[in-house]
């Protein structure tokens, strides 16, 4: 019953946030918001910015339009050859980018990519069985583990935590590459102690394995995190709320990549402005949009500069609105 109601949320959410009035949109050329899949979380949220924006009293007179994309990575390349005005990413990617890095070394650093809006943040769940003598993130030392497949892009922060706590797969007496309808079938049929993969909150895949069986979902946090987070500075720390997911009355202290709003500086400082005001000065019903969205405060939505700068646009909004210096 909660999936059900859960599931129906994102989809009207969806809907309305994609609906456009046809007066917006009748003989103007939109800007572009690069977002992700049709089923995942980035095209919905997408869809949200651009409602708010176009319904926003002081809109601009071009409108804004979601289009769906293949995630962060491609998001950021069209945003660099000036095929979208703006997109989501995930602060890993667009850290990367920005610096030339990993998957961007050969195109060399985008020192043009700016950040407008701070999001959601995908927090990375490690969920064991409830009946498995797991209590904290270190108990999983010799247990049967699914890491989750290895070409995902959550791969690499499952990979930076094991090294946080000096780990290999080696140290699982069992360690399976699993998808995620898959590892959590085996979750609950016994094949394996514990599962872990990264997503927005609240999340289909753990409310599904927590309504199949019993499960907790593990605390991470001390030294190590602490470590990592300082290291890694396009990690944020956060929290899965309490009583989000079936048998798990307590909040939950994790950490995870952020979701932001990124562009190119060649953008103008009046578009950037725009479309930061818009969410802001109409919060309350954008973080109405989608469930993702529900437990951010405005505070959050101001960006961090360690990622990539901050147009000068938003950073000018932000200023005056007092949410920075």
């Amino acid at each position: 019953m909660r999936l059900s109601i859960f599931l129906a949320t994102v989809v009207s959410a969806s809907v309305a946030a994609g609906c456009v009035a046809p007066a917006l949109t009748a003989g103007r050329a939109p800007f572009t918001i690069a977002t992700g899949g049709a089923g995942g979380v980035y095209h919905p949220v997408g869809n949200a910015i651009c409602r708010i924006f176009n319904l926003a009293e002081e809109r601009l007179s071009t409108p804004c339009v979601a289009v769906v994309s293949d995630g962060s990575a491609a998001n950021i390349q069209r945003v660099r050859r000036g095929d979208t005005a703006l997109a989501l990413s995930q602060s890993d990617v667009a850290y990367a980018a920005y610096r030339g890095e990993g998957r961007f070394a050969a195109a060399g650093p985008d020192a043009q990519l700016r950040t407008l809006i701070a999001l959601h943040s995908e927090a990375l769940a490690v969920i064991a069985r409830a009946d498995a003598g797991i209590r904290r993130f270190e108990d999983l030392r010799g247990k049967r583990i699914s890491v989750g497949k290895s070409g995902l892009l959550y791969a690499v922060t499952r990979d930076d935590l094991f090294s946080a706590y000096g780990w290999t797969t080696s140290d699982f007496r069992l360690s399976l590459e699993l998808g995620l309808a898959e590892q959590n079938r085996a979750l609950c049929a016994n094949g394996v102690d514990a599962i872990m993969f990264q997503a927005a909150q609240p999340s289909g895949f753990i409310q599904d394995v927590t309504i199949g069986c019993p499960a907790r979902l593990l605390r991470l946090e001390g030294p190590a995190i602490a470590r990592l987070l300082s290291a890694h500075p396009y990690y944020v720390a956060s929290v899965i709320p309490g009583g989000m997911y079936e048998g798990n009355p307590s909040d939950v202290p994790t950490f995870g990549t952020q979701a932001l709003l990124v562009t190119s500086a060649r953008q103008s400082e009046e578009l950037a402005y725009a479309v930061v005001k818009a969410v802001i000065e109409n919060f309350a019903d954008f973080r109405r949009l989608h469930p993702a969205l529900f437990t951010l405060k405005v505070s959050d939505l101001v960006p961090s500069s360690v990622v990539t700068p901050i147009h000068p646009g938003a950073l000018k909004y932000y200023r005056e609105a007092g949410l920075s210096r």
